[in-house]
Order: C-alpha cells, then structure tokens, then sequence
C-alpha cells in the first residue's frame, strides 16, 4: 500500500469539512474581538464622566467654597450628599465610585499653622482596576484643586475674618499654599493582585468551557436526532446541561478555595453562585445552536466577547445597554462581591435566574415550532388529497 506523499495529505487535510471549520472558527475570533474590543473601547477615557463622585462637606466657610469652586471641573461626575453614612452605603453598592469627606473644622485646621487640613478619600477597591486607576488620578485633582482654590484664593478673607491683619493674612495664606492633605480611607481593600482578577478569570473559564461542551454535545446530538424525538433530545440534553454544570461548578470553586482565595459568604455560596452561572452559561450556549444550527459556534464566539467587554466598565451607551442582558456581567459583580467584597448577591442571582428563564422559554419554543412544522405540513398534504 502506497503512502501518501506530503502535498497529498496537505491537499486531503485542506479539503476536510473539520480543518475548514476550524480555520474558519480562529479566523471569526479574529474578526469578531476586533469588531466588538475596539470599538467597545474606543476613546475609554471619553466615558469618565460616567463615573460618580459622592462630596460630604462639613465645613461652611473654606469647605463650602472649595466645593464650588471643584464642581463641574473634573471629569467625573460629582454630586453632594449631606450624609456620610448615606454616601458610603452608596460606595458600599457601586452607585458612586468615591466619596469625598470634608470635615467640620477644615478651615479651622487650615487657619492653625501647626496643623494640616486633612480631607478623606474612600474608595471601593471591589471594582475593577480601570475604576481605581481613575479615582486615584481624580483625588489627587481635587486635592490640587483645594490647595489652588481654597487656600490661594479662599484664606486671606477667611483670616480676616478672624481678625489676623491683612499684610499678616497675605503672607500667611501664602504659606498655605500646599496644606491641605489626602488622608485615603479605602473600602474593602485588596492586598493580593491575583485577586482582582478571579472575576475576569471564572467569567472567561466558564463561559469559553461551556461553550465547547455545547459544541461537542451539538455534534453528539446530530448523530442520534433521528433515532428519538425533539422533546426527548431536548430533554436529555437539559438534563446533560444540569449534570456538567454541577462538575463545572464543583471543580471551579474548588480550585479557587484550593488557590487561597476564599469569599467571606462561605464556601457554600460561593459554589451556589458559580452553579447559578454557570448552568445560564450552558443554556444560552446551547440556544445558539438551537437557533442557528451549526453556525451557533460562531455566535457563541461573539458573545464570548460580548461577555468580557460587558462586564467591565466606562464602556459606550450601546455597549452599556448590552451589559443590562448579559449574563457576564452579573456573574463578575457577584464574584466581586464575593471574593473581593460587597453587598449581598441576590440582585445577580435574580438576574441569572430571569435570563436562564428566558432562555429556556425561547429553546421550547424553537423546539415546538421545529415539531409543529411538519405535522401541519402532514395535515395540509391530507387535506389536499
């Protein structure tokens, strides 16, 4: 038996449908995160205004006009609470990214030469980096900002008033110039790096392994459709989704617990969290190829990135608008706050939960319509003859 020589076997592989798939698979990667990552992240720093500030101020004099004077001159987005504990509840929720204290005795403490003017930055590091990188940059703007205006300009009528003469109140303000510090107050603060990746981690391990364990199934599922019905199918393969899901979660969450990172809600809901996800993972997977048959393995590539782009932050309206049906994102904010800190998760889980049912409603429904359609067209040919 002759062998086949090299350019034959070139030639044979070329020609198989699997290498033409698969070429045609890495070359959609290709194309699809550079349509989605590029422009998801184009001109980023354009959406810092979508960023919030919350600004506690206790003092009425200096405090009041520094206020004034900061206010729509940052790019972010700043408002005043009159409560501190109201604004880091805030904090707490992500609904502000950083909150600004000015305490009562600012201009006291900026009048005594012995002291300095301390205000409070607090920022919630269960974010992602991006955000922290930010806040850091805008505190240090505000705190620039209070030296230039709330002592420069602000501090010889503020010692006037108190009685210091003005050749005095001059030369002493001056002096001020550089007198009001930072002093950060960081809300659940991350010592270990490694951390603030798990969420981007577990999102891109779950989903890119659910997605090709949907793949294999689709193609195990066309080998035996004809041998059993739609309902029959539909039903193994959800009970298979089920199955996966519980090994896919246990085995995750515990090889993050054996990798040293560990949520303060217990290990129990951690495991139910990743298993809320993950099984919404294999659901919406699947209804890609529900919907498009084969070709479901290239949309489940564009919504792998859609996933990742989603679940980060200051991205454009449209892509903002996306994040709200993702299911990525509710997954990496649950994660968030469970390994790195944060309020409860339930408003990720019901978010989980609403798309999974979503989800399985529209696959029965494609899989009635799949039935119905040739048992109308049986009936209609009945009627005919």
């Amino acid at each position: 038996m002759n062998k086949m020589s090299v350019k034959s076997t070139f030639l044979h592989l070329l020609q198989s449908p699997s290498v033409i798939i698969g070429l045609i698979t890495a070359l959609t990667f290709q194309v699809l995160f550079s349509l989605i990552w590029l422009t998801g992240y184009d001109h980023l720093t354009d959406n810092v205004n979508r960023l919030a500030i919350a600004i506690v101020n206790e003092d009425q004099v200096v405090g009041k006009q520094a206020v004034q004077s900061i206010m729509g001159k940052l790019p972010t987005h700043m408002k005043e609470e009159a409560s501190l504990d109201q604004a880091m509840t805030q904090l707490e929720e992500r609904k502000v990214q950083m909150v600004v204290h000015i305490p009562g005795n600012f201009s006291k403490q900026l009048t005594d030469p012995t002291q300095k003017a301390v205000i409070t930055y607090a920022v919630n590091e269960s974010n992602p980096s991006m955000v922290k990188s930010v806040m850091q940059s805008v505190s240090s703007q505000i705190t620039t900002s209070l030296n230039e205006h709330a002592v420069r300009t602000g501090m010889t009528q503020v010692l006037e008033q108190v009685h210091v003469p003005q050749s005095q109140a001059s030369s002493l303000s001056e002096s001020m110039s550089a007198r009001v510090v930072a002093e950060m107050n960081n809300v659940h603060p991350i010592s270990n790096f490694s951390w603030t990746m798990v969420p981007m981690m577990l999102l891109l391990a779950s989903f890119v392994g659910c997605m090709q364990f949907t793949m294999e199934m689709n193609k195990a599922a066309k080998a035996i459709k004809q041998k059993c019905g739609q309902w029959t199918l539909l039903t193994a393969r959800s009970l298979l989704n089920i199955v996966a899901s519980l090994i896919i979660t246990t085995v995750g969450t515990g090889m993050v617990a054996l990798m040293g990172v560990h949520s303060d809600q217990g290990f129990g809901i951690m495991w139910l969290f990743q298993l809320a996800y993950v099984i919404t993972f294999l659901f919406v997977s699947q209804l890609s190829f529900y919907i498009f048959s084969d070709a479901g393995a290239w949309v489940n590539i564009a919504l792998l990135s859609i996933q990742l782009i989603t679940s980060g932050a200051l991205l454009p309206s449209f892509y903002q608008k996306i994040s709200e049906f993702s299911p990525g994102t509710y997954a990496v904010t649950g994660i968030m706050n469970l390994v790195n800190g944060g309020p409860a998760i339930s408003d990720s889980i019901h978010a989980l939960l609403l798309i999974l049912t979503v989800v399985i409603l529209l696959t029965t429904v494609i899989v009635g319509g799949v039935q119905l359609l040739p048992r109308k067209t049986k009936e209609h040919g009945q009627l005919a003859s």
